[in-house]
């Protein structure tokens, strides 16, 4: 076995572990020992607690963790930018739009459209800023510059933000919901948000997966790449569907969470070394289990109350990025 699958493999180890310990773990600690008779139904004073609630939350912090991970990933691969992230490209600032409006809202219509909206609007977003930039790119080459999409995507995701910032200054009473959802959250979140995202992101992982050997083509650059016999019109538009899939089903289950994307795909290459058929897996994995923790965090550490779990992954992934910085004097996070 080699040192690479060991690596996966002890991952994937480390997120069982980490799942069941999350399991036991809440304002109700449940012992280890009743958790196997709570899932197969027979300890009926956890049965309820375990597969309604903290089941759910949990396989929806995985997913999560997931997503925001490969996309993260897909996007500093195809961008050849290691500060890529979700976020560059207004996913996040189109999902917080939708959920903006749809807080805003009469409260009938609230939550039973906040998933769809956010999702439709942070996919859209995407696709809008990649087609601006088509028409600002280079006609001749066939495929678009990463710098313009990402020039484009940090300009479209200002003009949202500022937007954003304008509809929560006329929201009224619905700002509370509003700041709440912005700084993320898998609070209430069950199996209808599970099984709503868990396709997109299915689809978006098996898109990034078999995008894998062209992600390391693309380490060569663009004019290369297309030397080499890559189609990279057709490569750039797999990864933004890819990466969008993946980020907008995250981010209407969870709201808008910091730094998943960003430092996870630059530890799991840190981990794992630079050849995606292997980073990418491990990217899922290690997403997972940062999501998961951070997660448990959330929701223990001042039980029974909750902090926003975009705060927590904040307080844990700006220190891990500046690290990340000063290890590699910047070299691992170019530019």
């Amino acid at each position: 076995m080699s040192k690479k699958i060991l690596t996966l493999f002890l991952l994937a180890l480390m997120l069982i572990v980490s799942a069941v310990i999350a399991l036991g773990l809440g304002s109700v600690n449940i012992p280890m020992s009743e958790l196997l008779n709570a899932v197969t139904g027979r300890s009926e004073s956890y049965s309820d607690i375990i597969l309604n609630i903290r089941l759910p939350r949990i396989l929806n912090a995985i997913i999560v963790g997931a997503a925001l991970s490969c996309a993260g990933m897909i996007l500093q691969a195809a961008l050849r930018n290691n500060l890529a992230e979700p976020g560059l490209l207004g996913i996040s600032a189109g999902a917080g739009l939708g959920a903006i409006l749809v807080f805003m809202l009469p409260a009938l219509f609230s939550f039973s459209l906040l998933m769809p909206v956010s999702f439709v609007f942070a996919v859209s977003s995407t696709a809008l800023i990649f087609f601006i930039a088509g028409k600002l790119g280079n006609r001749t080459s066939g495929y678009v510059s990463s710098n313009v999409i990402i020039l484009t995507g940090i300009a479209f995701s200002a003009l949202i933000s500022a937007l954003n910032g304008f509809l929560m200054l006329v929201s009224g009473s619905s700002l509370t919901q509003i700041l709440y959802w912005l700084n993320g959250g898998l609070s209430g979140r069950g199996w209808n948000e599970f099984y709503a995202a868990v396709p997109f992101i299915v689809i978006g992982v098996i898109i990034s997966v078999i995008l894998s050997k062209d992600l390391n083509i693309m380490n060569f650059g663009e004019e290369m790449s297309s030397s080499l016999g890559l189609d990279v019109k057709k490569f750039q538009r797999l990864a933004i569907l890819a990466s969008s899939l993946l980020a907008a089903g995250a981010v209407s289950v969870a709201g808008i969470v910091s730094f998943a994307g960003l430092i996870v795909p630059n530890l799991s290459r840190l981990l794992i070394g630079n050849d995606y058929r292997y980073s990418v897996p491990c990217s899922v994995l290690m997403g997972s289990i940062f999501m998961l923790i951070s997660d448990t965090i959330a929701r223990t550490i001042i039980s029974p109350s909750e902090i926003p779990l975009g705060i927590v992954t904040s307080f844990i992934g700006a220190p891990v990025f500046i690290w990340l910085m000063m290890k590699g004097n910047s070299s691992s996070l170019k530019v």
